[in-house]
């Protein structure tokens, strides 16, 4: 198949319009809280909310082991099986590009847990590594394979206009390309997903088991402002790494708002450890482990907003501060994620957009 770059395929805004949504129901009882159990309560109230809007593809592997019946015979929700090894379908599933005739077209990256053996998350990674390629013909779209290009949905956001956010922490990570320079890193991007420009930040938020993904730290809201995570604490990493950012951003002519995460930061509890199970195939999830919590990973499409809950006092600062930034345009739908967050992402990480098609 010919390059995306070549016939003008591009990585559009996550605030357009969308085809649709996929989800991966969670079951890893290394990594969810009894094996998906508790956290399915939350998919299920941000697969109903995404389903007001568009079509919701949940995919649900035969690990699975809770009832999902809530889920069947919904508007707008259609439960397809395809074995996966974890849930996170921003980053292990497909990245959907579009031309100005509208057409789509994806591009199938290489996955290896974010860092393989060098520092990945569990092992083996086969299944999410070929989900793209049983999604594709699940969804009849033309995919263009790099599969010895290891990349996340995750570790990148774009304004829709060619210019792409990432980070040094991920990117350059020893675990996922370390055959490449930053250079020829940058390149690369550029050339498959049809950018311009790569702006490029240290770091993501501070303990964040991705080697800091940028949709935790960092997204467009618009073609030229930037929803930056920070923390209140001006002695706390975070606030060093967030004002770091900012400058960064700030000098690329780019408009930054500032959106508090958590303080004192989110940390995992000794129920939820317990209700984990520990094994060498996955990394360990222990009592007091800081975890990355940040109303950055959010979900949207162009009439709604999907926002984390953790339960604090910053819950209702980030929903104001989106409402008042879109003036009510976008419904936000606010949902309580901490069982996602115990299993290291969030409502971003958990959703991946099906950009409009013509």
């Amino acid at each position: 198949m010919t390059n995306p770059l070549n016939d003008l395929y591009t990585l559009p805004f996550e605030g357009n319009l969308h085809d649709g949504t996929i989800i991966l129901l969670p079951y890893r009882i290394d990594t969810w809280e009894d094996g998906g159990k508790k956290a399915f309560n939350e998919f299920k109230e941000i697969i109903f909310a995404i389903s007001l809007y568009e079509h919701v593809y949940v995919i649900k592997s035969k690990n699975v082991k809770y009832d999902y019946s809530e889920l069947e015979n919904k508007n707008n929700i259609s439960i397809h099986e395809i074995e996966y090894d974890d849930s996170w379908a921003r980053d292990n599933t497909l990245i959907f590009l579009r031309n100005k005739e509208g057409k789509l077209r994806t591009v199938d990256f290489g996955f290896n847990a974010w860092g393989g053996l060098v520092d990945g998350l569990y092992y083996p990674w086969d299944n999410d590594n070929n989900l793209g390629k049983e999604l594709a013909k699940l969804l009849n779209v033309e995919t263009y394979y790099d599969k010895d290009f290891i990349l996340e949905g995750g570790s990148i956001h774009s304004n829709g206009k060619g210019l792409l956010l990432t980070t040094e922490a991920c990117l350059l990570s020893e675990g996922r390309n370390k055959n490449l320079s930053k250079e020829e890193i940058e390149n690369h991007l550029k050339e498959m997903l049809g950018m311009e420009k790569v702006i490029w930040l240290p770091h993501g938020i501070y303990n964040d088991e991705t080697n800091e993904h940028v949709d935790n730290m960092a997204c467009f809201l618009d073609e030229k402002t930037v929803l930056l995570a920070t923390s209140k604490d001006n002695n706390d990493i975070q606030y060093k790494w967030s004002m770091e950012a900012k400058e960064i951003l700030e000098s690329n002519g780019l408009d930054v708002l500032l959106v508090n995460c958590p303080n004192p930061y989110l940390s995992l509890t000794e129920e939820e450890a317990n209700s984990i199970i520990l094994d060498d195939n996955a990394k360990p999830r222990l009592k007091g482990d800081r975890l990355a919590g940040s109303y950055v990973n959010f979900y949207m499409g162009k009439d709604f907003i999907i926002l984390p809950k953790f339960n604090v006092a910053e819950d209702i600062e980030a929903y104001n501060l989106l409402n008042d930034f879109y003036k009510g345009k976008k419904k936000i739908h606010q949902i309580e994620s901490r069982k996602i967050l115990v299993a290291g992402g969030n409502i971003h990480c958990i959703t991946m957009q099906i950009g409009k098609g013509e």
